[in-house]
């Protein structure tokens, strides 16, 4: 009979030893993302939106290698992106209720432009994360004029384009809560500053007939917006204008709303920022913030978090903030009524009033 340690085999759950499982899941988080990354660019769920397939079918129309197919689509029911009927040798895959909803680009609410940037852009920046933890130095810069990265991408439409879709994305889902959950009957004017897309706006404008929708961008974007309103027959309900929220006027509105606007901002201009909200806002108006706010307590919102330390590589300065900051610095701007309620998933809007 083997000779044992006193006690061993006799832990009580509370005396157990350490599990390193969160660690390894963490550690290796990057797997997971780049095999969806490869789903949502070789388009795998959009083949799925016509229904259920045999691992031969996907690995023909994708053109994969006999070797990969069943790790790759495996991996992806072991994730949670597909659901799989099992049959011998020949197992049927098919979508999720929510890959199909949010990742077949047949569906409006496609957000798979926000996992293209994740898996094409985001992993190169991080990579100097240790860099800008220890300097408070962005990393995400073009190397000739210290601008940030995304700024390149306004000298290629293309890019642009590709880029403005993924931003699209972040947010596609937060805007449906936005129009589902706030209150717009009090409102005969809106602006949506930083509208990109105009996704916010057109989401809005096909629910409130009543409301009047200006939206703005920079030059670029606001082209591509147009042509997206237009797509939709809202040109007389959504005027889209170029103007730079930093430097111009922001048009007034009884209801003016900015989406992922104040985090990429450092301290000051977000003051900045809040006073040309409470000038742009008519009186007995409402300012409405949409962002990954982070709980007061800075434990919770681990998505909040994380996008303040990649707005740390990408701009230094620029950061998320906590609900309690935006009352204050709101407040300090001369709003009333501040509050912060829950939107979607790790999002939430900061909702001020003007007397």
């Amino acid at each position: 009979m083997a000779e044992t340690t006193p006690d061993q085999g006799e832990h009580t759950p509370e005396e157990s030893e350490p599990n390193p499982e969160h660690i390894m899941q963490v550690a290796t988080g990057v797997w997971g993302t780049k095999v969806l990354g490869a789903a949502v660019d070789l388009e795998l769920f959009t083949l799925l939106g016509g229904g259920e397939l045999r691992a031969t079918e996907i690995e023909r129309e994708l053109d994969l290698h006999p070797r990969a197919t069943r790790d790759f689509l495996d991996t992806l029911v072991s994730l949670g992106f597909l659901e799989r009927d099992d049959d011998g040798d020949g197992p049927r895959y098919r979508n999720t209720p929510e890959t199909a909803a949010f990742l077949n680009k047949d569906d409006p609410r496609y957000i798979g432009g926000a996992i293209d940037i994740f898996n094409q852009q985001i992993y190169d920046v991080w990579s100097g994360l240790e860099d800008s933890l220890q300097t408070g130095e962005p990393q995400g810069v073009i190397d000739e004029t210290g601008d940030p990265l995304w700024e390149e991408m306004y000298d290629d439409p293309i890019e642009l384009e590709a880029f403005a879709e993924g931003m699209a994305g972040l947010s596609k889902g937060n805007f449906v809560a936005f129009a589902e959950q706030f209150e717009f009957s009090e409102y005969d004017s809106m602006t949506d500053v930083g509208g990109a897309l105009a996704d916010l706006s057109r989401i809005v404008a096909r629910r409130e007939s009543h409301l009047s929708i200006t939206t703005t961008d920079l030059p670029e974007v606001t082209e591509l917006a147009r042509e997206r309103i237009r797509a939709d027959g809202l040109e007389d309900r959504i005027d889209a204008v170029s103007s730079d929220y930093n430097t111009d006027p922001i048009p007034d509105a009884d209801l003016v709303t900015a989406s992922l606007i104040l985090h990429q901002e450092n301290l000051e201009t977000k003051r900045t920022l809040m006073e040309k909200f409470y000038d742009a806002v008519n009186p007995g108006g409402t300012f409405v913030a949409i962002d990954h706010i982070i709980d007061d307590e800075r434990k919770a919102n681990t998505m909040g978090l994380m996008m303040s330390l990649n707005m740390l590589v990408y701009y230094g300065d620029a950061f998320d903030y906590t609900g309690q900051q935006f009352v204050s610095w709101a407040e300090e701007a001369g709003f009333e009524d501040v509050q912060v309620q829950h939107l979607n998933g790790p999002t939430s809007m900061g909702i001020a009033h003007k007397r």
